[in-house]
């Protein structure tokens, strides 16, 4: 089903899971605002051109536009009604007087570390508060002092024979067991009530609003037992790494795991500022952003404030590259990847680099799968052992154990700064030969050989960044690396390096090298040796990478170091131009690499902007808004598709190279209901759309051209598409063209009426108390993708005259139909068409929404549609809630499942109805798929649908569509879906093989009917031409039907439909 989503802006988001656009309802005020709507790989993103520029200049967050994350992260309107945000403030301002007086959003939490203020915003009241946020600030600034707004996004715990491996027994004969020392578990909560962990905790805070303290999750119970626990439930078996440490409890996760990022800053000032904690445990993260997040801000502030080591979990987003979770990304971060206890890494242990190579992440590895620790007597996650145990696995298990290391150094060293102890324990770490510092840091942690070194290294990493291209002039660059001896004796050091190239086999000599090779350092003192990076001494570019090893007998301190080499890259410098011909500086301007994927919005306030990219192939477009005469504001689309970088290159970006879109309709009086320009173009392996749309007027606001060389037709698709409405919504015109190869530089159509084809649709209604929305959506003449539909509200049941036209041949259309309950507004039903090419001059008859309701696999262009075997994955998405007129379909669902069975066995499961995604064996097996759901109630009819499908399947190649037919059923009812009652009745009944445009007569038919809601069967005659010959009783007020068909293939299929249409 659909979701609905409130922007920040006050518009409004319908989003699907089927591949097309999302639908936007501009908020109240804003009929004149146009829309960007644009895919980033997985994400898909709505940007009101009034929020475009601030999200260029970076004052707000890309994900408050982000429909995907917004999802994920359910925020939604059907799991929340407000917004939560995050307002940063200039000039020390109060947090609380400046975000409520300027936006009326309600403060809830100051966040001092960030000078910033966590807020929520009520949905109801978004377009006000934006309003107030943007009135009298410049294009790309926000009101009073609000310098910037983030999302309040959400960070996760991060899951996926420890203590003797990181070498805590030596430490605790040694005397340090982590007494006197403070450690602060950031998490879901600690059961204190667990033995290992009884009478340890100094302070506790619930920032998480749970309604209780406790963890119900059993995730930080686990986390703390780990750094802090006693073992007292096993004797000691189970004994944690610091057991006489204190902790912290800061719950900011909630019972789920799930944790505002607002909260979490909130419980970092509280262990690091308020309580004076040592050491910060958090082992949570979430997706790592391109600029500073606010979680980051605050842990890089606290740190250098306070002396807080805050130690992070890397996150368990491996094997790939890349991977670091923030705020493990932090700069002050001591980040902790994951190895099994033979020092292998965990395949799910996040990697780096990070982007620009800003730091070396992560910093070193610890022990993080398959760990026994305590266990919440209220916890839900884990493989228990025992009644006080239970077994997980992450970097969130990793992260614990250096915590609770720090907490022995802390103890032994209380003289030392919380960046010094993560230099001893990075310099002593045992690395894991094969593994890069990218992959493992320096290596596993040795908490022994931390306790025993008596030098440490600063900086604790020697990184000399990206070094730029070309490099034939390069100059070395030189960092002091300083060793300051902890000793009352003096040590005389062996200084080696080992570098690795950019495919891990050694680099050649002189890419990072010594000043000397032999470091005398004084008892008590300090000695520095020059480290120098030279990326001319090498041709391949990428990053090379490795450890300098101080050694002095026995003892070894390492320090990783890293230099990267810029591939080929050029400066690509974007003039923007007004209308004027003045420089712009409004302008959302938008660059894509198209090998990569990898994604660009720059912005200068003067107009002219300088990008430093790698030589290749970008897709560079820009909007640029101006006031008309007439007062509108026209947007001016400019895209250069196929952009070669292959040396400097400046592009002007002049608005007057944009030429009108203008589309007239047959009807003089008809109101333009949307305007679409947009175009479709091959980005990192898959199409990627960018649509232009104005929701509720012309589209003639839109001016447009095309920059730089044609392209093949089938590496560009553009589309201009236009919706109106006549006759007080009783008539609907869809007039829309593709072009191939170029994206149109201006657009005029005068469409007359025989271009036209007449579409008769009778929109139908099975509950009482409905409100429905229709609006139709071009395609490409067999394909699948389609353009933005528009919907408007139809008083159904109703009857609309809509016309349609054909694009010279090349447009497909469909329309889709939401209907939704009449007091709440909840979305409860959705159908769509199959696509359908109209033919000028002719007129058509369709409907929507009438019985008989149950699953409809109709003809699709899209291969992945809709029971698809791919490989040795079956793709499940059949809509169970499909109409007699053959359009698919969801409703609101109760009770719903999914199941998948090979050869009798269950293969997987889910409360989803007809939806899933399931591994399945190499051989060819007999398997049966069943779904089914209800509805409720109030539905007069198509109350609950169940079906199963038995068919043969092996591994494919590609993409197969398996053998799955449904059964349809024809009677012939009445408006309100009713036959008459006592007197016979024929049904006529065919079998459809999904993504097939006809239906065929089965097989085999049996068939059942019940006429008091499928609580009692009986067997229904079939006669040669396979209808149902019934006879309605007399008092009954609804018919069920019950069938099994055997299709030509082989396969079977049932369906049960309760409540299939009414008597009268």
């Amino acid at each position: 089903m659909p979701e609905r989503i409130t922007l920040i802006t006050g518009d409004h988001v319908i989003a699907t899971t089927t591949g097309r656009p999302p639908r936007v309802r501009p908020g109240p005020g804003r009929d004149e605002i146009v829309f960007s709507l644009f895919a980033e790989g997985d994400r898909f993103f709505v940007v009101p051109s009034d929020a475009s520029q601030r999200l260029a200049a970076g004052t707000l967050d890309r994900r408050l536009f982000d429909i995907t994350t917004l999802l994920e992260f359910e925020y939604d309107d059907a799991h929340r009604d407000t917004i939560p945000i995050i307002v940063e403030y200039a000039g020390g301002a109060d947090a609380a007087t400046t975000v409520q007086r300027v936006s009326g959003a309600r403060v809830e939490q100051r966040l001092a570390s960030i000078d910033g203020a966590a807020a929520r915003v009520d949905k109801g009241s978004a377009t006000g508060l934006w309003n107030a946020l943007t009135a009298e600030a410049g294009v790309s600034a926000l009101a009073g002092a609000v310098t910037r707004i983030w999302l309040d996004g959400i960070r996760w715990a991060v899951l996926d024979e420890s203590v003797p491996q990181v070498g805590a027994p030596a430490a605790w004969d040694a005397g340090y067991t982590g007494s006197g020392v403070t450690v602060a578990v950031l998490d879901s909560g600690v059961d204190h009530d667990h033995p290992d962990l009884a009478g340890r905790q100094r302070a506790q805070r619930n920032f998480a609003g749970t309604p209780t303290d406790d963890d119900r999750l059993g995730h930080g119970t686990h986390v703390a037992s780990i750094a802090v626990g006693t073992g007292a439930a096993s004797d000691g078996t189970y004994r944690g790494v610091a057991y006489e440490a204190e902790y912290l409890d800061g719950k900011v996760l909630d019972d789920f795991g799930r944790g505002q990022e607002s909260w979490i800053i909130a419980g970092m000032e509280w262990a690091a500022a308020e309580q004076g904690a040592d050491i910060v445990n958090m082992s949570l993260g979430g997706p790592n952003l391109p600029t500073i997040d606010p979680v980051e801000e605050a842990l890089n502030t606290l740190s250098a404030e306070h002396g807080t080591l805050f130690v992070v979990a890397a996150g368990n987003d491996g094997p790939l590259p890349g991977t670091i979770n923030s705020p493990g990304s932090a700069r002050a971060a001591f980040t902790v990847g994951s190895v099994n206890e033979r020092d292998q890494l965990a395949e799910r242990s996040s990697r780096g680099p990070l982007p620009g190579g800003r730091a070396l992440k992560p910093d070193v590895t610890a022990p993080g799968v398959r760990i026994v620790a305590a266990r919440s007597s209220e916890g839900m996650i884990g493989e228990p052992v025992g009644e006080h145990y239970v077994e997980l696995s992450g970097t969130s298990m990793a992260t614990p154990h250096v915590a609770g290391a720090t907490a022995l150094l802390r103890q032994q060293h209380p003289e030392l700064t919380g960046e010094q102890l993560r230099s001893l324990l990075v310099g002593s770490a045992r690395p894991t030969e094969g593994l890069t510092i990218f992959e493992q840091g320096t290596g596993r942690i040795d908490s022994a050989a931390a306790l025993a070194q008596r030098m440490l290294a600063e900086p604790s990493e020697v990184n000399f960044g990206i070094r730029r291209w070309p490099h034939v002039d390069a100059e070395p660059v030189a960092i002091e690396l300083t060793y300051t001896n902890l000793g009352d004796a003096e040590l005389t050091v062996e200084l080696d390096l080992d570098v690795s190239g950019p495919a891990g086999d050694p680099a050649p000599p002189g890419v990072i090298t010594l000043a000397r090779s032999r470091l005398t350092v004084p008892a008590g003192g300090s000695a520095s040796v020059v480290v120098t990076g030279d990326i001319s001494t090498v041709t391949e570019p990428g990053s090379y990478s490795g450890t300098l090893v101080a050694r002095d007998g026995d003892t070894e301190v390492r320090t990783p170091v890293g230099i990267g080499r810029e591939p080929e890259s050029y400066d690509l410098t974007l003039r923007h131009v007004a209308p004027d011909g003045t420089p712009a500086d409004t302008y959302f301007t938008q660059l894509w690499d198209v090998d990569s994927g990898e994604t660009w919005s720059p912005y200068e306030p003067d107009g002219t902007v300088t990008l430093r990219l790698r030589a290749g192939t970008y897709l560079l477009q820009t909007l640029i808004p101006a006031e008309a005469d007439d007062g509108t504001v026209h947007r001016h689309l400019l895209a250069y598709p196929q952009l070669t970088l292959d040396r400097d290159i400046t592009v002007d970006l002049d608005a007057r190279a944009a030429e009108p879109v203008r589309v007239t309709p047959p009807e003089p009086d008809a109101t333009a209901r949307l305007g679409e320009v947009s175009y479709t173009r091959p980005i990192a392996g898959r199409d990627a759309t960018f649509h232009l749309v104005v929701f509720s007027g012309p589209v003639e606001r839109i001016r447009m051209a095309h920059l730089g060389p044609d392209l093949p037709h089938e590496k560009l698709r553009a589309l201009v598409s236009t919706q109106w409405t006549a006759a007080g919504n009783t008539a609907l015109y869809g007039l829309a063209w593709y072009e191939y190869g170029r994206v149109p530089t201006g657009f005029v159509r005068l469409v007359r009426p025989e271009d036209l084809a007449t579409v008769r649709v009778d929109y139908g209604t099975p509950r009482p108390r409905t409100t429905g929305e229709a609006g139709p959506a071009p395609v490409p003449h067999l394909g699948w993708d389609t353009g933005v539909a528009n919907f408007t509200d139809i008083g159904i049941p109703a009857v609309r005259t809509e016309y349609y036209n054909t694009g010279d041949g090349t447009v497909d259309w469909k329309r889709w139909l939401y209907t939704s309950d009449a007091e709440t507004g909840r979305l409860i039903t959705t159908l769509e068409s199959p696509q359908e090419q109209y033919e000028p001059g002719r007129e058509y008859e369709e409907s929507m929404n009438y019985a008989v309701f149950g699953p409809v696999l109709p003809l699709t262009c899209n291969p992945q549609q809709w029971v698809v075997r791919n490989g040795d994955t079956i793709d499940v998405n059949t809509p169970l809630f499909g109409d007699r007129g053959g359009n698919w379909g969801r409703s609101s669902d109760e009770g719903t499942y999914t199941r998948l069975s090979r050869e009798g066995e269950l293969i997987g499961e889910n409360s989803v109805a007809g939806s899933g995604v399931f591994t399945v064996p190499a051989e060819e097996a007999e398997y049966r798929l069943a779904a089914g759901g209800g509805r409720g109630p109030l539905f007069d009819v198509g109350a609950r649908v169940a079906a199963s499908w038995t068919f043969r399947s092996g591994h494919t190649e590609e993409p197969t569509r398996l053998p799955v037919w449904t059964i349809r059923y024809f009677p012939e009812l009445d408006d309100d879906n009713s036959a008459p009652s006592g007197r016979p009745f024929t049904v006529p009944v065919a079998v459809q093989e999904q993504a097939s445009a006809r239906t065929e007569t089965p097989a085999r038919l049996d068939a059942e009917v019940s006429y008091d809601n499928g609580h009692t069967w009986t067997a229904a005659e079939v006669d040669g031409n396979a209808r149902l010959l019934l006879h309605h009783p007399v008092g009954a007020s609804t018919v069920s039907l019950r069938a099994t068909a055997v299709n030509r293939d082989g396969s079977t299929v049932e369906q049960t439909l309760i409540d299939a249409y009414q008597l009268r």
